[in-house]
């Protein structure tokens, strides 16, 4: 069964570049601890830190059982032609210090290089055992689509960017489109709004939703234990998140030891008071993530 909630390693040994004052030893406890308390699904991608983000998840996995952990990473949009994405996949195992990866996305769609190209690159990827399975972030339906009529094994899972406020991934029809089909969708930023017109805000914060309020209340949980279980409460919905801090790890893996109601995940989705079409499906600037 794949994990309902998974360790992301987004700005771990920096942004876009490598941070030469990053505190390296931090970022690989941080991964050691949410593996110590059970997380399995580590995810990374070869633009955190222009790889150095894989490098820190590798020095965090070598004494652990290879076979109890499913690693994930991406390939970035300007690197989806054939041969380009055959070396960065190589690089990334190297960074990682494995032989193979569980999951590898296409971090984003590229409207500019055929599908049908990194397709190819991605089968052979398979072929080869160096992936087992193939992911594809931040698409849309049609984009979905595109790829599977071109890989030889079905779409194992893509991300978005989706919570209580971040729709466009529903409204877009990609939510229902994954259940439907067996796709399993990963939410990111699942407290963590950044999206043009909002900024950056956290849904932990109490005080601003009210109905978010009241329902942590009501099951004596966090804000933000109650924004988790919500996006994580369809069957074939999954999220990651990323935290230093071992009290917010605890907090977050809670959420899998309580029920929300029916009526309550309902009232949530349909009377949340601020939903907005935003997130990054195809569209708007590369998402950081």
């Amino acid at each position: 069964m794949f994990d309902k909630i998974g360790f992301g390693t987004w700005q771990f040994g920096g942004r876009v570049e490598a941070d030469p004052n990053n505190e390296d030893e931090k970022d690989i406890l941080s991964i050691k601890n949410a593996i110590n308390a059970g997380i399995k699904h580590i995810d990374t991608a070869e633009l955190y830190a222009n790889g150095k983000c894989e490098e820190l998840v590798g020095q965090a996995i070598k004494d652990y059982n290879r076979e109890d952990l499913f690693i994930a990473s991406k390939v970035r949009d300007v690197k989806l032609n054939y041969d380009d994405i055959l070396k960065n996949c190589e690089a990334s195992l190297k960074r990682l210090g494995v032989s193979r990866l569980d999951l590898y996305y296409v971090h984003r769609p590229n409207p500019n290089i055929p599908i049908s190209y990194t397709a190819k690159a991605f089968n052979r990827l398979l072929d080869e055992g160096m992936i087992k399975n193939v992911g594809i972030s931040n698409a849309s339906v049609q984009t979905l689509m595109e790829y599977q009529n071109h890989l030889n094994k079905p779409i194992f899972a893509t991300q978005s960017h989706y919570n209580l406020i971040v729709r466009e991934c529903v409204k877009k029809g990609v939510l229902d489109y994954c259940i439907e089909n067996n796709i399993k969708f990963i939410a990111y930023r699942p407290i963590q709004l950044a999206v043009p017109s909002l900024g950056i805000e956290f849904l932990a914060k109490r005080g601003v939703y009210k109905l978010l309020d009241e329902i942590a209340d009501k099951y004596q949980k966090t804000n933000a234990q109650i924004a988790v279980k919500w996006v994580i409460s369809k069957d074939n919905v999954h999220t990651i998140f990323k935290t230093s801090n071992p009290i917010h790890l605890k907090e977050t893996l809670e959420v899998l030891n309580f029920e929300m109601g029916r009526e309550d995940i309902e009232n949530l989705t349909n009377n949340f008071p601020l939903q907005k079409d935003e997130g990054f499906v195809s569209s708007g600037p590369f998402p950081l993530v």
